[in-house]
C-alpha cells in the first residue's frame, strides 16, 4: 500500500521527463510517482484530451486505493489540467493532501493568446481565467503557487501576476526561467517546506 500517491503533471511544449525526476526527488520508496506523458506534441492541441487521459489514470488509481493520500504537483499547464480535474471531482479533494501548482497561469497566459488569437489550439484554453476554481479548491485543499521571477513580473514565460489567486499559499523564487521550473531543487526545496508545515 503507498503512503501516498504523487502526482506530477508537465505541461505545454513538454514531456514526463524533467518532473519525473522531481517527483522522485519528493517521494519515499513507498510513494506511487504517476507522471503521465501526454506527448509533446499532443500538448499543442486542445486540453480537453490531455485533461482526459490524466483524469482516467486518476479514476483508476482513486478506484484501487480510495484511502490513499493524494499530492499533486503541476507544472505550467499541467497545473491547469489538475485544477479543471479537481474542479470536475469535488469528492476526491477530503483526500487531497496539498496541490502545489509551479509556473501555472492560473489567471490565463497572454502568450497563448498571442501564439493562438483564434483559439484553434491550446492557446484559447491556456488564455483562460480559472482564479475561481482555483480559489475555491484552496479553500479546501491545501495549495500553494511557485513562480520564478527573472525580470520583476515574469518567468519569462509566465507572469507573476497570472499565478496569484486568494486562499492559497503563495512563493515567488528569484532568477529561474520558467523551463526550470519543473526540476529545480528549489522548487523541491520550497515543496519539501510546504508540505512540512501541513
Amino acid at each position: 500500500m503507498p503512503d501516498f500517491i504523487l502526482y506530477a503533471q508537465h505541461g505545454w511544449a513538454d514531456n514526463h521527463l524533467g518532473i519525473t525526476k522531481l517527483a522522485r526527488s519528493l517521494g519515499t520508496p513507498q510513494t506511487l510517482i504517476v507522471t503521465p506523458n501526454l506527448g509533446w506534441f499532443n500538448t499543442w492541441l486542445k486540453m480537453a484530451p490531455l485533461i482526459k487521459k490524466v483524469e482516467t489514470m486518476a479514476i483508476a488509481n482513486f478506484n484501487l486505493y480510495p484511502h490513499t493520500p493524494i499530492r499533486i504537483i503541476g507544472h505550467s499547464m499541467g497545473g491547469l489540467i489538475w485544477l479543471e480535474i479537481l474542479h470536475r471531482h469535488p469528492q476526491w479533494w477530503q483526500n487531497v493532501h496539498s496541490l502545489v501548482l509551479v509556473g501555472a497561469p492560473v489567471g490565463g497566459s497572454n502568450l497563448a493568446k498571442t501564439i493562438d488569437p483564434f483559439n484553434l489550439a491550446v492557446g484559447g484554453d491556456l488564455a483562460l481565467s480559472r482564479i475561481k476554481i482555483a480559489e475555491a479548491i484552496a479553500l479546501k485543499i491545501k495549495t500553494l503557487s511557485i513562480i520564478g521571477d527573472i525580470d520583476g513580473k515574469s518567468d519569462g514565460t509566465v507572469t507573476v501576476a497570472s499565478t496569484k489567486f486568494n486562499h492559497g499559499k503563495f512563493k515567488i523564487l528569484k532568477r529561474i526561467k520558467h523551463p526550470h521550473l519543473k526540476n529545480h531543487p528549489l522548487v523541491a526545496q520550497a515543496i519539501r517546506e510546504f508540505w512540512a508545515e501541513l
